[in-house]
């Protein structure tokens, strides 16, 4: 058992360098959430634009998934849609799917203002 620790824990003490130096993201891979924020305000190019609409329609479908199983729940539970005990697991699927369209709405308005300058800036090339 030591032994199986000393040897991950020095494979792990070796990588740590690797690690340390990573290099920054390419413009082909996906944002993450933390860097979409900073994206929004630095994006200038066509490229930036159609890069964040991406990343918007990946949450968008992420989000539909979501939305599909709240909706599912109230379907479940729609025989409770008329009681007044809660919690209620009617109301709280229905609280839910609300803010799961309301977040997709959002995921896709954004991911189709990115595309429209992205469009606008490629057309002004």
């Amino acid at each position: 058992m030591r032994v199986h620790l000393k040897t991950a824990l020095v494979i792990m003490v070796a990588s740590l360098p690797l690690q340390l130096g990573a290099v920054p993201q390419k413009a082909s891979e996906p944002l993450t959430a933390r860097e979409v924020q900073k994206a929004e305000k630095e994006a200038k190019t066509a490229a930036d634009h159609l890069r964040l609409a991406a990343y918007y329609r990946s949450e968008a479908q992420q989000v539909q998934k979501k939305l599909a199983d709240s909706e599912d729940s109230m379907k479940h539970w729609s025989w409770m849609e008329t009681w007044t005990k809660t919690p209620n697991p009617y109301w709280s699927a229905k609280t839910q799917a609300d803010g799961y369209r309301a977040k997709l709405e959002n995921a896709n308005k954004l991911a189709a203002d990115h595309e429209r300058m992205a469009a606008s800036l490629q057309a002004s090339r």
